[in-house]
């Protein structure tokens, strides 16, 4: 007896015509507890419910299908999900069934399921038919692509909850090639707090404009008339180190006071505290570089008014020597999208306070049309940052630098997924570290750096990485917003 059900997954609702049959022209199914034969509009599917491993990086399916007869379908059908992106992540990360579809290739012939593993592991196997048959396969794979922002604090989750993810397309990939691959996100375990700041709640509603008007400053931007007033003026003073005792060291070694000195840390007020936001760059006495999608993402939208500049500090401790600074105005570039967030990832924030150049607080110089526009695979760049550590520190004290080696865009999407290598465009830069060393959750919009002849420039914000169950997958490239290619915009709306 059919009946008409109605099947709601997540906030996906599928309205399949359901027979439940005995089995009288259907293959013998060996696992029933994972697998059933739905009718769906006169034809079979297949409908399969898995557990997934929530502490895994990838979550592998792989299905195999017989199909009885002499001639091998062009095609091996299809393995889909029945529930969307948020339902996925909810059932996930509770442990519940994941939903997929099956679609076998030939109108009027229903395949034998003769095989399910996942992540290697087979959970499901049956013998195929007899001669003359064929072996189908199909797969399905959970990974993703985030932006490298501050993982939430679990004790400052309220609702709303905050997504980590941007909006994908879950639509089904070609079967026998490696899908979109989508990693779920993970929350490494709570930990004690660095003084005295947490991981902040991420990921925001997108909204963004061309440049507002620019409102009366509260409190007044201080005026000090020895400043730079000009990428001229600023020429130089720019790009300039302290002169430091001991040598740059690469592989995520702890910056010194006065190394670097452009690196900006930046806090959001939640009631009393200052939880750390994002890495980013001073670029002028008045204007500091991050990315967007710390502000604007999904339904995150963090005002400019809530956030605190840190400067002149290797450490995220307020206490310690160096230059605080509230923001008077966000903007945010034109065109940021958070679709493709990566394109124009980039948020210019005026600061409330005129910074008083020192040994310790030091703009950094912008690219210009005397250096190289299109680097080679292999130009060595550099990368700082609070971000995550190797162990799982949702922070680390004192900020990191390590090197890495920019590729080019085409060896870029080489390394990536189809699904990730879109937030690859030629807005884009990316680099790589053979040593897996480099930026991680926390590190967004901290800078891309190059050095020129002892003078340091920036090309980039950090902007999109792989993340894995714990820690970020360095083995892959980061992805980050070119600020070569953005460099009119950045002269025309920064402030001096």
């Amino acid at each position: 007896m059919c009946q008409l059900q109605v099947v709601r997954f997540g906030f996906l609702i599928t309205i399949l015509q359901i027979c439940f049959i005995s089995g009288q022209n259907l293959p013998y199914i060996a696992c029933p507890h994972l697998f059933q034969y739905l009718e769906h509009n006169n034809e079979y599917i297949g409908h399969l419910q898995l557990v997934l491993d929530n502490e895994s990086t990838d979550n592998v399916v792989r299905v195999e299908l017989s199909h009885p007869g002499r001639r091998t379908p062009s095609s091996p059908g299809t393995l889909n999900f029945l529930e969307n992106e948020e339902s996925l992540k909810d059932r996930l990360s509770n442990n519940q069934p994941i939903n997929y579809r099956i679609d076998f290739p030939t109108p009027g012939v229903v395949p034998k399921l003769t095989k399910v593993s996942i992540n290697g592991d087979i959970v499901c196997q049956a013998n195929p038919f007899g001669s003359p048959s064929s072996r189908l396969s199909l797969s399905r794979t959970l990974r993703m692509i985030v932006p490298l922002a501050s993982l939430p604090t679990p004790e400052r989750i309220q609702p709303p909850q905050w997504s980590q993810n941007p909006q994908r397309n879950w639509t089904g990939p070609s079967q026998e090639q490696e899908p979109p691959q989508i990693l779920r996100p993970q929350q490494p375990p709570p930990r004690p707090r660095p003084q005295p700041v947490p991981q902040l709640p991420q990921e925001p509603r997108f909204e963004t404009t061309a440049r507002p008007p620019i409102p009366p400053l509260i409190p007044p931007v201080q005026i000090t008339e020895s400043v730079p007033r000009t990428i001229g003026q600023l020429s130089g003073v720019c790009g300039r180190e302290k002169t430091i005792q001991t040598p740059f060291i690469h592989n995520g070694i702890e910056v010194e006071r006065g190394q670097l000195p452009w690196m900006a840390a930046l806090f959001e007020h939640v009631g009393r505290d200052y939880n750390f936001l994002c890495g980013g760059t001073l670029i002028s006495a008045r204007t500091v570089i991050s990315a967007a999608h710390c502000f604007r993402f999904g339904s995150r939208n963090l005002p400019g008014e809530r956030t605190t500049v840190s400067l002149g500090r290797n450490s995220l401790d307020f206490f310690a020597p160096g230059q605080t600074s509230g923001v008077s105005l966000l903007l945010l570039h034109q065109d940021y999208n958070p679709n493709v967030y990566t394109d124009a990832d980039l948020a210019l924030l005026q600061l409330t306070e005129t910074i008083h150049f020192s040994d310790y607080v030091k703009p950094i110089c912008l690219w210009n049309e005397n250096y190289l526009l299109d680097l080679p695979s292999g130009y060595k760049s550099y990368v700082a940052g609070w971000g995550e550590d190797e162990k799982g520190n949702r922070n680390t004290r004192l900020a990191k630098m390590t090197d890495t080696d920019i590729i080019t865009n085409s060896e870029c999407r080489g390394n990536l997924s189809e699904e990730n290598a879109r937030f690859i465009t030629s807005h884009t830069i990316c680099a790589s570290n053979s040593k897996a060393s480099g930026p991680c959750s926390g590190d967004s919009g901290g800078g891309l750096m190059l050095q020129e002849q002892d003078i340091w420039m920036l090309r980039g914000v950090v902007s999109a990485g792989q993340r894995m169950t714990r820690g970020c997958n360095l083995t892959l490239p980061v992805i980050y917003t070119d600020v070569a290619k953005h460099i009119e915009w950045l002269l025309r709306s920064m402030w001096f």
